[in-house]
């Protein structure tokens, strides 16, 4: 009974799209008779641009899928190019053929292109591959959180990552052994590691690595907030082929999930990845890491069995991540970006970065990174603007600090 009664909710709400979807189309379409268009030509451009409507609104509120899926789109597009095709036969058909107005044609084409859409859609684009990662999700990924210290942001990074959508291991790895760590770890049954020696970013990470028992890895940063589809959204994009998995994420400031314009600029520099295949061509990504840090470090997720051990071999500290990402992108082998925000970056005054910031190891090894992209003269000229993003984030960490 709830089944049948769900799928009566999503065809009532694909309905609701699909009238959504057909009055934006109709707007488009009229609004570019108006302008003298061609009828077929403004059929093209408001098909196209309601389709987009159509597949956002079906995506999240239809099918309600919280998951990033290239597939999606990939098939969305098969089903809604040979849609369009038919739509264009149809009004050929009508207009040129049966001579009927240039206004009723488009009424009388959606009887036969939405059962059209509605079959394929229920049926075969948003209808998810079974995948094998997803059905045993702790043989495959492993949250490591880098605990240092006493920070008073660890609990909330813990409950982010054991409050995931679906369960995956989670241990918890140290070099600065306290009090406040281990009652954690007990309290939330996580395995906790202490490794000897002196604290060392790189050495942490690699330890986090080393202790992992799967092949997928996530170096969870202790500031840090993950989305609860994190690790979903990982695995239902894993193949076993990907060297190194990424998201996109927020900043975090003062509690409050905010977008700037430097996520914007990443956001951009990232964009060629989206088309299938580019991620897959070494120089395409490494041109992605050209002009800064583009990858967020704690929304990485490394595979184990196809990157070298230890993953993390850098001179630099504080672009250990920026370095990291570059060598792996000069391997042979494949990518994947995940275009969705899943990851909150803390900003506050008590962060490693702030600190680098103020002691100018962030510039000097920032402009060391640049000189493995470009000559001495345009690295300058881009660490000339590249600075100005240090200032958002003193200010920010002011802010948090208030």
């Amino acid at each position: 009974m709830k089944t049948k009664m769900k799928y009566i909710v999503q065809f009532i709400k694909f309905g609701i799209v699909g009238c959504i979807n057909t009055f934006s189309s109709w707007f488009f379409y009229y609004s570019l008779l108006f302008l003298k268009v061609h009828y077929l030509l403004a059929t093209t451009i408001a098909y196209f641009l309601s389709s987009i409507v159509g597949f956002l609104l079906n995506r999240s509120w239809v099918f309600q899928k919280k998951i990033y899926n290239q597939r999606f789109i990939f098939k969305y597009y098969i089903v809604y190019g040979s849609s369009y095709l038919l739509n264009l036969f149809c009004m050929y058909l009508f207009v040129d053929i049966l001579n009927i107005s240039t206004l009723i044609a488009p009424i009388l084409t959606l009887f036969i292109t939405v059962p059209y859409n509605f079959l394929f859609s229920r049926l075969w684009v948003f209808k998810e591959k079974e995948n094998i990662y997803l059905k045993n999700p702790k043989k495959y990924h492993t949250f490591a959180i880098c605990a240092y210290k006493e920070s008073p942001y660890l609990e909330e990074c813990i409950h982010s990552i054991i409050n995931q959508s679906i369960k995956t291991n989670v241990i918890m790895v140290s070099s600065t052994k306290n009090k406040k760590i281990d009652s954690l770890a007990k309290k939330y049954n996580l395995e906790l590691y202490y490794r000897d020696g002196k604290s060392d970013i790189e050495e942490d990470w690699n330890f986090g690595m080393q202790k992992a028992k799967t092949e997928l890895v996530t170096i969870a940063h202790q500031d840090d907030v993950y989305d609860p589809y994190y690790a979903e959204n990982i695995l239902n994009n894993y193949t076993g082929k990907e060297m190194m998995l990424f998201t996109e994420n927020y900043f975090l400031k003062q509690g409050k999930k905010i977008s700037d314009k430097n996520l914007v600029i990443k956001r951009i520099l990232k964009s060629p990845l989206r088309i299938p295949g580019f991620s897959n061509i070494r120089w395409i990504r490494k041109l992605t890491l050209a002009f800064g840090s583009s990858i967020c470090c704690p929304s990485a997720t490394y595979n184990k069995k196809l990157i070298p051990n230890p993953i993390f071999t850098s001179d630099l500290r504080f672009a250990l991540d920026w370095d990291t990402f570059l060598k792996i992108f000069e391997l042979k082998g494949k990518v994947r970006y995940i275009p969705r925000k899943l990851i909150s970056f803390r900003i506050h005054e008590g962060a490693t970065t702030a600190m680098w910031i103020k002691n100018q190891t962030r510039q000097k090894e920032d402009t060391m990174m640049f000189q493995k992209f470009w000559p001495k003269k345009i690295t300058n000229m881009i660490m000339h603007y590249y600075v100005k993003c240090y200032e958002v984030y003193k200010e920010d960490a002011k802010n948090e600090r208030k």
